[in-house]
């Protein structure tokens, strides 16, 4: 029988969230999962709930990722396995499309189902599957950054150093942040066996906020890998009252938005009492376009400038909503000549930027022409197909050093289509050979 292992994983969303699951599953192994973000687990799932002063009225939203696919044998069995634990449901509505245009295609909205979703929106689905996990295995620390990680010489375990609380988070002033300690040590004072990271920017350098600062060695094959990324940013919106709006979810041929769907519509997230909320992604182009009008950090100090409240909320929290009116009042937009007359008054709205929200094609190399390179990070808008999720580029999904017990998983490294289901298959592929590497049994 092996001796009990420790290992470490970078980040809480979905990819980390299946190789929390996964590596569970195994005896004399201890987990521990560290997530910085503000809200728990969830990282590009994540989803938020505001409930208005006198508790009568409820807004919800997914304000990253809106549903997935399951086109691989590997996720269709793990689909299997959510659906008859109650963990995510399929998701049927009125979904229509400006155009059949493929640059226009959202993992295959609306003409490709099934799509799925969380039970309790996108983000029940990495709180189930760490909640469900065996307690004794595994731990979980949230509002925590990994910011240093040095290897024992004598050991040949990994020891990690940050911060948690408030200088944890993404959109936290600069200012704050340093005045908190980034050397704390984290989780296990005896080392772990292997880390796993699942965030690209964990190999950014120490500038970023969410850089683990992982030996450069390893940090630039990351970088390798990836190539360049997609940014999205994304509007929540609650109407005063019923718009009458005749979809649930919709792709747009529109240089600010991409997408937009009615968080009513999803099964779970329809309760009472909660106003008529959509959340509206915008194009990869409008998300470049405002990185390189505010970039991400100071040319000058080499500072993370963090997401504003102000900004978003003036900027793309009203662009969007502004872009998404015209599509549904507008003979011109996306209903024609069943164009609304009007629309209810907004009464709440909201913003979020995703740095990296999915990466790019693979066939998209350094001559892409739609490429651009903004504060020293390669970001590409061109477009393809996201489905049906197939293999684009032969290769492993997730990268590895078996010398250091160094991991870096997620769609960001995998060979398959950009999104949700390749970040998953990258979580199990990387868990079954962490699993095999460190010779842990079954239970």
């Amino acid at each position: 029988m092996s001796s009990r292992k420790c290992v470490a994983i970078i980040g809480g969303g979905i990819t980390g969230s299946t190789i929390l699951s996964e590596l569970a599953k195994k005896k004399d192994i201890t987990i521990h999962l560290f997530d910085q973000g503000r809200r728990g687990v969830g990282g590009r799932t994540s989803s938020r709930k505001i409930i208005s002063e006198d508790g009568k009225s409820v807004m919800r939203f997914d304000h990253g990722c809106q549903f997935f696919r399951a086109d691989t044998p590997l996720v269709k069995e793990k689909i299997k396995e959510w659906l008859d634990m109650g963990i995510v449901k399929e998701w049927h509505g009125n979904f229509i499309a400006a155009s059949d245009d493929d640059r226009n295609d959202f993992f295959g909205l609306p003409g490709s189902p099934p799509f799925y979703v969380g039970c309790n929106g996108m983000e029940s689905i990495t709180q189930i599957m760490v909640e469900k996990m065996n307690g004794s295995c595994k731990k979980v620390f949230t509002g925590t950054r990994v910011a240093e990680m040095e290897r024992d010489d004598d050991t040949n375990k990994w020891k990690l150093y940050g911060t948690t609380g408030t200088c944890a988070f993404h959109d936290t002033p600069e200012d704050i942040v340093k005045m908190g300690n980034s050397r704390l040590v984290l989780g296990n004072d005896l080392g772990y066996d292997a880390v796993i990271l699942t965030d690209v920017s964990s190999s950014f350098g120490k500038w970023h906020r969410a850089s683990a600062g992982v030996p450069e060695s390893f940090g630039k094959r990351v970088r390798e890998r990836v190539g360049a990324r997609v940014p999205l940013m994304t509007a929540m919106i609650a109407f005063e009252s019923e718009s009458r709006i005749p979809f649930d979810a919709a792709t747009f041929d529109n240089h600010t938005i991409w997408f937009a769907a009615r968080s009513n519509a999803k099964p779970g997230m329809d309760q009472d009492g909660m106003e008529e909320c959509w959340t509206i992604v915008s194009t990869p182009e409008y998300a470049m376009q405002k990185i390189k009008e505010v970039p991400m950090q100071d040319a000058k100090s080499g500072d993370f400038i963090p997401q504003s409240p102000d900004y978003l909320s003036q900027v793309p929290g009203k662009d969007l909503p502004n872009a998404f009116a015209k599509e549904i009042i507008s003979k011109d937009g996306i209903l024609g000549e069943e164009a609304l007359l009007s629309l209810p008054e907004i009464i709440y709205t909201d913003a979020q930027r995703w740095g990296s929200a999915l990466p790019c094609h693979r066939h998209l190399d350094e001559d892409s022409p739609t490429r651009q390179i903004l504060s020293g990070v390669p970001y590409d808008s061109g477009s393809s197909t996201l489905a049906p999720t197939k293999c684009e580029k032969d290769g492993d999904t997730f990268l590895k050093d078996d010398e250091l017990m160094l991991y870096q998983a997620g769609d960001m490294m995998s060979s398959y289509t950009p999104g949700f289901e390749s970040a998953v298959i990258s979580g199990i592929d990387v868990a079954r050979h962490v699993s095999k590497t460190l010779q842990i049994d079954e239970k």
